[in-house]
């Protein structure tokens, strides 16, 4: 069970509007920034400050103009005289997480941070989706209809531009450079490639992206430049951030929540509800291809409202839970799954 940790945060998620903006903790708030119509609506950022009165920005939105100057306000009422942000503190690449990095660094000189997996799989994407020869190889693999295939193709490739370039490279298990503070670095991959969640170890808040949203699934392996099946490396993210459940989740839409061990369990088990609807559908008809076994399986909107870029994402969650079947891993993915120790590293 998740709890919702602030009243109006939630209520303004039910009734479709933008939260007002609140303090979490000492030295700590959030931002909601609004996304472009057809997204989530909105974006929990945060705004983070340290012992020397600087402020550091954990996803800072879309850039949209109303953003940047709800951000710039934020950060001359917060920054102790210093309104220019020290660093953007970014959990992926996606737009609607880090729109704003570019425009902060073009301003105010601001240190943009990202999980090195991310840097290398947004290059490898970009390689990819530039090669069309490659693109067809999935949906050759998928066996799209004729019928459906450039819909299909006109989509596949259309989350792989680069937002923002990094200036600073972290890996797991890293503490940043906010001074006063213990904010650890978590490999997170799953959603993306190098997904990361920060834990402030003092404070016990979990800044969690996309990795572990309160009412949404979230989707998985969308970037691409993933070395293993997404899917199963994402089991293993909910794993070990399951062991943070004393935290507070301060999640990157919708609404901050405890509840995290709940959560994450909820979604591993909903995984495995699709992975035996898949392995039903391959004992039934072993040689079903990964169109045909999607058209078969249960969907929100059902299978024949499914279109553009929620047609793709459905074939490639489709083709995880196909591959990871066929692998013959899919009882040890979830036959054990239980939350793990928290991993500590000295700085």
């Amino acid at each position: 069970m998740t709890t919702p940790i602030s009243n109006q945060e939630f209520q303004a998620y039910t009734e479709g509007r933008l939260p007002a903006p609140e303090k979490v903790a000492d030295g700590v708030w959030t931002l909601p920034q609004r996304n472009h119509p057809g997204h989530m609506p909105f974006t929990l950022s945060y705004l983070v400050e340290d012992a020397e009165g600087g402020v550091h920005v954990v996803d800072p939105g879309w850039d949209l103009e109303d953003n940047a100057e709800i951000l710039e306000a934020a950060l001359a009422r917060i920054g102790a005289g210093k309104p220019a942000p020290v660093s953007a503190l970014l959990t992926h690449l996606h737009p609607d997480h880090t729109g704003l990095a570019r425009t902060l660094r073009e301003r105010h000189g601001t240190r943009v941070v990202l999980h090195r997996r991310e840097h290398k799989a947004q290059q490898m994407y970009a390689q990819w989706v530039a090669d069309e020869s490659r693109i067809r190889e999935d949906l050759d693999a998928w066996a799209v209809p004729a019928e459906r295939y450039g819909e299909v193709l006109g989509y596949a490739a259309g989350s792989a531009r680069v937002v923002v370039s990094a200036d600073q490279l972290v890996d797991d298990g890293d503490l940043l450079q906010v001074p006063g503070r213990r904010l650890r670095v978590l490999h997170s991959p799953g959603h993306t490639p190098g997904h990361l969640c920060l834990v402030d170890e003092d404070q016990r808040l979990l800044f969690s992206g996309d990795h572990l949203l309160p009412r949404l699934t979230p989707g998985i392996g969308a970037a691409g430049g993933f070395p293993e099946n997404p899917l199963e490396l994402y089991l293993e993210s909910l794993r070990r951030l399951s062991a943070y459940d004393d935290c507070q989740n301060l999640s990157g839409h919708q609404y901050r929540y405890r509840g995290i061990a709940d959560r994450a369990h909820a979604i591993a088990w909903r995984h495995l509800h699709r992975t035996a609807e898949v392995e039903q559908v391959l004992t039934d008809d072993a040689g079903a291809t990964v169109w045909q076994t999607a058209e078969r399986l249960s969907w929100g909107r059902g299978w024949e409202a499914l279109t553009r870029h929620y047609l793709v994402s459905a074939l490639r969650q489709t083709a995880m839970h196909t591959a990871l079947v066929r692998s013959g891993r899919h009882h040890n993915a979830f036959g054990s799954w239980q939350p793990m120790a928290p991993r500590t590293r000295t700085a």
